[in-house]
């Protein structure tokens, strides 16, 4: 039995969906809200002290981390492999998989600057105070805290943006040898990134790659034509959240591109 705690929209939990279409697996599902505070809820927080989302329960045992939880998906449930058969070659899918937790601390940035500032802010001071002193990791609330000052405008969207540099000629390269990240199959290696890209697309951030990288591009585009991105992406996302982000990422576009250009002309 497996059990799903998730959000719709939140990126490490739309990677484990990703993760268990692949492999074709059922399992019982758990929507939280995050704008609300679902995760803060104790009970959930005796699953997930982090109070964030996915978190996976199979048959009573209790699995959080997302990229973690991805390898274990593909050791306990039948279906096609998800890494490679070679020792070498988990390797090499490894060394993606560890990248993907400063891709998602760059996301949440992006994230956070252009559209939940923006949503904050339409709130009362105290309102909005609550809503990240709630953040138990003391480093994550202070970014938090930072964001909410200088949205876009914070050094931190331009370490960010400089990490997005760096993955994407790194993509760039290892495409040239196959279309996906590790070769000729599919793999968590590009099951961890799909989500991070159609979160910086729903941002209007697309740009970013498609006007410098080709190859990455093709290969988001191969992404979102695998069955799987339907099923564990698009058809969580409710239409008000597209029409949100929308909203508020348009008119940080043209400012992120530019800043983006700055950065790639940097390195």
């Amino acid at each position: 039995m497996l059990t799903l705690y998730h959000g719709a929209t939140a990126v490490c939990a739309a990677k484990v969906r990703v993760t268990l279409a692949e492999k074709g697996a059922d399992y019982e599902s758990k929507p939280m809200n995050l704008h609300t505070g679902d995760q803060f809820d104790p009970a959930y927080m005796k699953l997930n002290p982090n109070a964030v989302v996915p978190t996976l329960i199979h048959d009573g045992k209790v699995l959080i981390e997302s990229t973690l939880i991805n390898e274990y998906i593909d050791d306990v449930i039948p279906g096609p492999a998800l890494r490679p058969d070679d020792a070498y070659g988990r390797a090499r899918m490894r060394l993606w998989t560890k990248r993907e937790d400063t891709i998602h601390d760059a996301i949440n940035t992006m994230t956070a600057s252009i559209l939940f500032r923006a949503e904050l802010m339409l709130k009362p001071p105290e309102e909005r105070k609550k809503r990240y002193e709630k953040i138990p990791d003391p480093a994550k609330r202070a970014k938090w805290a930072q964001i909410m000052e200088h949205g876009v405008d914070s050094p931190l969207v331009d370490e960010a943006l400089a990490r997005f540099a760096k993955l994407f000629r790194d993509m760039e390269k290892a495409l040239a040898d196959g279309p996906w990240l590790t070769g000729e199959a599919f793999t968590l290696a590009d099951i961890g990134q799909i989500s991070f890209f159609y979160r910086l697309e729903m941002l209007e951030c697309a740009g970013l790659w498609r006007e410098h990288f080709p190859r990455v591009t093709v290969w988001f585009e191969r992404c979102k034509a695998r069955p799987s991105f339907k099923t564990a992406i698009l058809d969580h996302i409710p239409p008000p959240a597209f029409a949100s982000y929308q909203t508020h990422s348009t008119p940080q576009r043209e400012r992120v591109e530019a800043r983006f250009q700055q950065t790639l002309a940097r390195a």
